[in-house]
């Protein structure tokens, strides 16, 4: 009950433009978004975060996307701070199991969670660090002074009241790059965008029967190169590729897959099914998403019982639920002071200006392809990411964090996790809040002592600390 504290406040009515001051303004409160409040508030900031939904978590709660993955490379966590914080405290409350093997073997553990109770938590975070939490409220437009210093940012809240933020320094974890983009500063939008999904559980699932299948007809899966880590009994599914091959032979199945891919969450006898492909949709606005669920429902009604029918442990399965909103893979992403290669990933590439780390393989979900598209990490198999790639060229007290940074498309398949979302969140908070200390500095100056104070945050960033 502690984070309906919050929303009392939010929901609270506003005259029209009332006007708001804080040293730190984030907009968007997924994942990236909360961190980055969390972070500069912990710096001893007055912080706002601004999500247009009526909960936190993004793309975690909205559209169920489950497991987060990964926090770790082969050889150690590469990812601590406020991620690790945030697990700690869902485990305590039995809302996730902690960091697992990653039974497909791709990436190197994953972690699930009970979306509702990581919302929660994200919340009680907001609270206990006193950040002002703005609900159902919607970034429409920002102001720059004279400097090409972004000075306030205007919102509607769900009744078209208007508010006005003010602020020194500005976070931009909106998953769009809205604020990013209406500032003037340099982003694109690849036109093979990864396509959109929609997530649903299914409950009522035998996990030892999958296992077994899988056991059985090692073929048809990808799988962990040790078998012995499907006996620890949490189940994860890229495969039974004969029978979807079938399926779609005959017409049962017309989704562009040639895959089911599903996770247990925190029951076992339940999974998420991360299998339906929206194509040729931005996801860039109300109506697209709303066409793209719709769309995306169009599938789960043909997975359901082609599951129910032909899968091994669905027999008496069911549909539990079904995500509020389609999971947007790729929008826009920033063109910043440095724009990460892909290369630079595989490459396992260190940077002076680190400020966070990532260890999740290349994954890209085609327009035109029923398949993925799969890279994997070289040597120790984890990278930096640098300050400059969440810096804009033009407006020096922006940050633009989580899936809009600035990297390559190719190179965004590994750094759109949540995990690294999480960790990157966390740095532009802290890059925010020394902003707002040096307004007429350049924030990219103060690498090292932004690597200061997430060292201090319990963040990893060197290669040392990876064990």
């Amino acid at each position: 009950m502690h984070g309906f504290e919050i929303m009392i406040v939010l929901r609270k009515p506003m005259s029209e433009a009332t006007a708001h001051t804080y040293d730190v303004v984030v907009i968007g409160g997924g994942v990236s978004g909360c961190s980055a409040a969390v972070a500069a508030a912990r710096c001893g900031k007055s912080v706002a975060l601004v999500e247009r939904s009526d909960m936190l978590g993004g793309m975690a709660t909205l559209a169920l996307v489950n497991p987060l993955q990964t926090f770790h490379a082969p050889h150690g966590q590469v990812i601590r701070g406020l991620g690790q914080e945030l697990v700690d405290r869902l485990v305590a409350r039995k809302a996730c199991p902690g960091h697992l093997m990653d039974p497909i073997g791709f990436a190197n553990t994953v972690t699930p969670v009970d979306p509702e109770a990581f919302g929660l938590e994200l919340r009680a975070m907001c609270r206990e660090a006193s950040v002002t939490v703005f609900l159902n409220h919607r970034f429409r437009d920002c102001a720059l002074n004279a400097n090409k210093r972004l000075k306030s940012v205007s919102l509607t809240d769900e009744n078209q009241r208007t508010a006005t933020l003010c602020a020194r320094a500005f976070v931009d974890a909106g998953g769009n790059g809205d604020l990013t983009l209406a500032a003037g500063c340099d982003m694109e939008m690849d036109p093979d965008h990864q396509p959109m999904t929609l997530i649903f559980v299914m409950g009522g699932v035998d996990p030892g029967a999958i296992i077994r299948f899988q056991k059985q007809n090692p073929q048809d899966f990808y799988m962990h190169q040790d078998p012995g880590v499907l006996d620890r009994g949490y189940v994860a599914v890229s495969g039974f590729f004969s029978q979807v091959a079938e399926a779609r032979k005959s017409g049962e199945l017309t989704i562009p897959r040639d895959r089911l891919l599903f996770f247990n969450n925190t029951h076992r006898d339940e999974v998420v099914v991360n299998t339906t492909r929206i194509t040729g949709l931005s996801g860039l606005d109300e109506n697209e998403l709303a066409t793209a669920r719709a769309r995306g429902m169009a599938q789960v009604n043909e997975l359901v019982p082609f599951m129910q029918k032909h899968i091994a442990g669905f027999e008496n399965a069911f549909l539990k639920t079904v995500a509020r909103e389609p999971g947007v893979r790729e929008t826009r992403r920033l063109i910043g002071r440095y724009v990460l290669h892909e290369n630079e990933l595989i490459e396992s590439r260190n940077f002076d200006d680190v400020i966070a780390k990532g260890a999740y393989p290349l994954d890209i979900h085609q327009q035109t392809d029923e398949g993925l598209k799969t890279l994997s990490l070289c040597g120790k198999k984890h990278y930096d990411i640098p300050l400059r790639s969440i810096l804009n060229k033009t407006v020096p007290n922006l940050i633009t964090v989580g899936k809009c940074m600035s990297v390559t498309h190719q190179g965004f398949s590994s750094t759109r996790v949540m995990p690294t979302c999480l960790a990157v969140g966390q740095a532009g908070g802290v890059a925010a809040a020394l902003a707002a200390d040096d307004p007429a500095g350049d924030i990219q100056d103060q690498a090292k002592a932004i690597q200061d104070i997430l060292l201090a945050q319990n963040a990893i960033l060197f290669d040392e600390q990876v064990v």
